[in-house]
């Protein structure tokens, strides 16, 4: 007889199931801690829980000496493996030393780095004064900053009795100032260069949130495949998006180099009530490395020497009043097309917040050509390669080198590198 409604029919696999015994053996699934925990309690030796955590941590298993995975990466370097072979140019703040692995370390090939020294005393008059966060800001940007082919980056830091180092990269090839060499370049060049100098302050100012505050030909190295990379990150300092408001940050004020200084820069007079203080500086000083490189000459400069220090009133004054005056006067021998003035015409604007900015420079038609996936990736062949012939000769010391000044270096002392010293 069929069931009915009231009825339940149980099929067989189901009756299966529930008159089956708990498994045992291998496939049993209760686990008893108690009777394993002694077992397996001699592999866990020294290995205790937080008892403040959450949840368990997971406990580290123990492995072979010689199962572990072994760091492809060369031991960290030291100082005393480094010696000074040269010295690559001289501050304000410090020197820049060329240094090279030595000994047992040179054993396995030498390599060259630059080295920056920064004396404790004048780090110690910032952390004492009203600047105690600008001590290691140079350091700070560098280190928290993602590695980029268009920005020098910092490998290691020491540090001895008188001075902390910063190793930096090497780039052979000196700098845009060596390129430019006070005759100018063609546009078509010109324009590659300033191609690289717009990537890397897309980098500095949107990834890392800084501006550089210095931005000139010296401070833009040419790196071995003929691109550029920036450097000296001394006067660099993070700032937000929007700016902030001239008056709030009175140190803005003398900093950066006056023939490339924006003119919010230069006096107090610059910066109107209101101003927003950032990424237009940069972008001032951008105009003025264009300028210079399409003339040889800066676009105001002074009747003195062309790199006047800020001490110099008289200097200053000078810039600022060629500033004020007007626009800058391109040379009749330097041809120059429509785009390419209209181009240094928006970034050398004294008003902030008309100035040129990124969006601007890379939608220009005088570099309408540049793909700039293709720049970003070094897919360009560069107008040149190898070292320009003034490299050799430019940015040395004024003064020569005592070694005792640097306790924690080893110098390669030669009648070249290290005159007489004082």
């Amino acid at each position: 007889m069929a069931p009915t409604r009231t009825q339940t029919m149980v099929r067989p696999s189901t009756e299966r199931r529930r008159n089956a015994k708990p498994p045992t053996g291998y496939a049993r699934r209760v686990v008893d801690g108690l009777s394993l925990g002694p077992k397996y309690k001699p592999i866990y030796e020294g290995v205790h829980y937080d008892e403040r955590a959450p949840y368990p941590l997971p406990l580290p298993l123990p492995v072979k000496e010689e199962l572990r995975p072994v760091d492809p990466r060369p031991p960290r370097l030291t100082l005393s493996e480094l010696e000074c072979i040269d010295v690559l140019g001289e501050g304000t703040f410090g020197r820049v030393f060329l240094m090279r692995t030595r000994g047992q370390t040179a054993s396995r090939g030498a390599k060259l780095f630059a080295m920056k020294a920064l004396p404790k005393k004048q780090l110690r008059s910032l952390d004492d004064g009203y600047m105690p966060s600008w001590k290691n800001r140079e350091r700070d940007l560098l280190a928290s900053a993602e590695w980029h082919p268009f920005v020098t980056g910092i490998l290691d830091a020491f540090y001895d009795a008188r001075h902390a180092y910063m190793l930096l990269e090497y780039s052979p090839c000196g700098t845009l100032a060596d390129l430019i060499a006070h005759r100018g370049l063609p546009p078509a060049r010109a324009q590659f260069y300033l191609a690289n100098i717009v990537c890397a302050l897309a980098f500095l100012h949107t990834r890392c949130g800084a501006v550089h505050r210095d931005l000139k030909p010296e401070n833009i190295l040419v790196r071995p495949d003929g691109y550029l990379a920036l450097c000296d990150f001394g006067p660099a300092v993070r700032v937000p998006a929007a700016g902030i408001i001239a008056g709030s940050e009175p140190l803005w004020v003398g900093e950066g180099t006056i023939t490339h200084a924006a003119p919010e820069l230069l006096l107090p007079e610059g910066q109107a009530p209101g101003t927003r203080l950032g990424r237009s500086v940069d972008w001032w000083s951008v105009g003025a490395i264009l300028f210079e490189m399409v003339t040889g000459e800066p676009p105001f400069p002074p009747t003195e020497e062309p790199d006047v220090p800020f001490d110099d009133a008289a200097g200053v004054l000078e810039v600022w009043a060629l500033i004020q005056a007007g626009p800058p006067v391109w040379p009749p021998a330097v041809r120059a097309g429509m785009h390419l003035k209209a181009l240094v015409g928006g970034l050398l604007t004294r008003d902030v917040e008309r100035r040129f900015g990124l969006r601007e420079v890379m939608r220009h038609p005088w570099l309408a050509a540049v793909d700039w996936v293709k720049m970003r990736g070094k897919r360009y062949l560069p107008p040149t390669l190898g070292r320009p012939p003034a490299a050799r000769l430019a940015h040395k010391p004024k003064r020569p080198v005592n070694p005792t000044h640097y306790p924690g270096i080893h110098f390669a002392l030669d009648e070249h590198t290290h005159p007489a010293l004082p």
